[in-house]
């Protein structure tokens, strides 16, 4: 009986594996592609001497990232049901 629930447990990693390489295949390799790409990039030096846009992509990159890991702490605490 543990070798059929090993095997079933190696089947769901083996599809969770497989699902979120699709997801991460679909994501675009650079966000920042579409900003280089754009009318403005050759201001974007001169925009960024007086607004510091690199500060805030990177306190907001921050801030998200800090937003996402509570959440998901949230998220498993709720399932083991440790947030009562």
């Amino acid at each position: 009986m543990g070798d059929w629930i090993i095997s079933m447990l190696n089947y769901l990693i083996d599809g969770l594996g497989t699902v979120l390489g699709v997801i991460t295949a679909l994501l675009p390799s650079s966000p920042f592609t579409y900003l280089d790409n754009s009318p403005i990039a050759s201001f974007l030096g001169m925009i960024n001497y007086f607004i510091p846009l690199d500060y805030f992509i990177s306190t907001g990159e921050a801030w998200l990232t800090a937003i996402a890991i509570f959440y998901i702490v949230q998220i498993v605490l709720r399932w083991i049901k440790a947030d009562d």
